[in-house]
């Protein structure tokens, strides 16, 4: 054997010996997304309007878990405890920043295990009711109802509470939370009159809105009186969709990731979705992405610290 006959077949024992997938161009098999909420709620359905015309940029399949429980922690755990390669991807809205700073301790680092790689849309909350229980066609018409009968309304809390805590103390109203799984199975609980009340994003409530069986007092939008119109200047609550992955993913996966996300929210039938969800499409760096989540979740805290909210153990 001649020395560039050894050469030759040293190369290919070590090609040979790398990795399985680490010569390949990402991605080269399909991705997992999950979604740390039930079907059904705001966060599955901006995760399931996304996801094909992803999968189509990536040229990969995009398969969406839903890993409900524990507020979302179930899910964004199990994203923080996933190989950093870009396979496994994280879709969440509020309860990303509103989380670290609901919980005393989380079983992952929220800023040193999760990378945000994309903020896909952008929106505000609607407060909506039960036409059939709560006798009010304006908020401040709710708002007088809560005064006068204190402890008779009650909320359900999909996925987090905060916001609920948000509205009771800066309105000085006396409601009860009653916390769910996730948003749909508040829902649910709204329509059949288990609860009165929620404030949450518009997917999933679009139909019900549409057809009476709930109203929509406020948000911080046009087509609805916002809140600061209603009365209530200070109680003004938004979030964003976005996507993360493991910390340590490769920045070449995370750009890549990022460029195909903004590919999708780009397109105008997908922002028109997101528009008539009451959400604005948006197209942000990884950088970027990282510095509104990380603001988020020092903006919560504040909150949580200033409000004396109780945090969950």
């Amino acid at each position: 054997m001649n020395l560039s006959t050894t050469r030759l077949l040293l190369t290919a024992i070590a090609l040979a010996a790398v990795a399985p997938g680490a010569l390949a161009e990402y991605p080269d098999r399909p991705i997992k997304a999950v979604v740390p909420f039930p079907a059904g709620g705001g966060t599955d359905v901006f995760a399931r309007i996304v996801a094909s015309p992803l999968a189509k940029a990536l040229g990969q399949p995009v398969v969406i878990e839903n890993k409900g429980g524990a507020e979302g922690n179930i899910g964004m755990d199990l994203v923080a405890r996933s190989a950093p390669d870009g396979y496994t991807l994280l879709f969440n809205s509020s309860a990303a920043t509103v989380n670290p700073a609901m919980y005393k301790t989380l079983p992952f680092d929220p800023l040193k295990d999760l990378q945000p790689v994309a903020v896909i849309c952008e929106y505000f909350n609607l407060i909506v009711v039960n036409s059939a229980t709560v006798p009010a066609n304006t908020l401040a018409e709710f708002m007088d109802l809560l005064r006068k009968t204190p402890g008779k309304y009650k909320a359900g809390a999909g996925g987090t509470r905060i916001i609920y805590e948000m509205f009771r103390l800066q309105n000085n109203v006396d409601i009860l939370i009653v916390p769910y799984r996730g948003a749909n199975d508040a829902i649910t609980a709204m329509l059949s009159g288990v609860v009165d009340f929620m404030i949450v994003n518009a997917p999933g409530l679009t139909q019900y809105i549409a057809s009476g069986k709930l109203r929509a007092l406020a948000i911080t939008a046009p087509d609805i009186p916002t809140t600061a119109e209603a009365g209530l200047p200070e109680f003004v609550t938004g979030s964003f969709f976005g996507a993360y992955v493991r910390a340590g993913t490769p920045p070449d996966v995370v750009r890549k990731l990022n460029a195909a996300f903004n590919e999708v929210s780009a397109m105008p039938e997908i922002a028109a979705q997101f528009r008539n969800l009451g959400a604005a499409a948006t197209q942000k760096t990884p950088d970027e992405a990282a510095v509104i989540y990380r603001r988020d979740i020092a903006r919560m805290k504040d909150v949580v610290s200033r409000a004396g909210i109780p945090q969950m153990e």
